[in-house]
């Protein structure tokens, strides 16, 4: 028999739940339940090639592949979750920073004047989360992406606890626009002390601006490791997080680490996203 994804295996015991000879009160319940289902379906249909991806172990729980004409706010938050300046960061977040169009995702920073956090801004990026609408404990979170070049970018794919707190912080991806081949690999956390500590890595490879390329981790209760292009590059065992996390993708513009743009920074620049996808170990 053809494998059936996950929701449409639920419509179908939905649909036998409500027939007929069914008691009133169970057949209303399954007709509620058939109505969220309805509503996920969408996730099978844009997402058969995430769905039969070789990651044997693995089932598919999240996935965006950008097909639509905009941005997906039913898994998709257009905003900074915090609301406010942090990093010494020049942007404004907006939510008309986003563009879909040919089953890419543009999260575009420019030069514009924008008021945020307090005061008046340079330049404005976007920021979209899955908080309140997609969190995962453990799981191998997957991005497929090219980033933008020059001083004053940095592109980020990373992942924080539901409810919103702070840390832990898994950053599955940053990249520094006058590095554009060095992805930095960094999870945050509170040590035995309840002190601030974190264990990160790099790796040098290509010029992540000139393509797009494939960067995920894995995350058990022991142990982060990260991949680039389906490739170990770095992993840690040091005071794993345990609890749910939520996606955050994001283009900050300056701050401490990557300093301002500068007059050969090309503007507007794009964080281009092919893919997002999330997958959880089979039991």
């Amino acid at each position: 028999m053809e494998r059936l994804c996950n929701c449409s295996r639920a419509v179908v015991t939905l649909l036998w739940m409500a027939r007929s000879d069914m008691p009133p009160s169970m057949k209303s319940s399954a007709r509620l339940a058939f109505l969220l289902i309805l509503a996920s379906l969408s996730f099978c249909a844009v997402c058969p090639a995430a769905e039969n991806a070789d990651h044997p172990g693995w089932r598919l729980t999240f996935c965006d592949e950008f097909e639509g004409s905009a941005l997906d706010t039913q898994k998709w938050n257009p905003n900074d979750p915090w609301g406010r300046e942090r990093n010494h960061e020049l942007q404004a977040y907006v939510k008309d920073a986003f563009e879909v169009r040919d089953g890419i995702l543009r999260i575009n920073a420019d030069k514009h004047q924008a008021f945020y956090s307090g005061k008046q801004r340079a330049y404005t990026s976007g920021m979209m989360t899955t908080q309140g609408k997609f969190s995962q404990q453990y799981g191998r979170f997957e991005i497929r992406c090219r980033v933008p070049k020059g001083k004053g970018m940095w592109p980020a794919f990373w992942l924080l606890p539901e409810p919103l707190d702070w840390p832990p912080e898994i950053d599955v991806l940053e990249v520094l626009g006058h590095q554009p081949n060095k992805v930095y690999m960094t999870h945050h956390f509170r040590d035995g002390q309840k002190k601030h500590g974190s264990h990160g890595g790099s790796w040098r490879g290509p010029d992540f601006s000139a393509q797009f390329h494939q960067f995920a981790v894995e995350w058990s209760p022991k142990a982060i490791v990260w991949f680039v292009d389906g490739v170990e590059r770095f992993r840690s065992e040091d005071s794993i997080p345990q609890g749910k996390m939520y996606m955050l993708v994001n283009l900050a513009v300056g701050g401490d680490w990557p300093g301002a743009p500068d007059e050969k920074t090309p503007l507007p620049a794009a964080f281009e996203v092919d893919y997002i996808r999330v997958y959880e170990r089979v039991q």
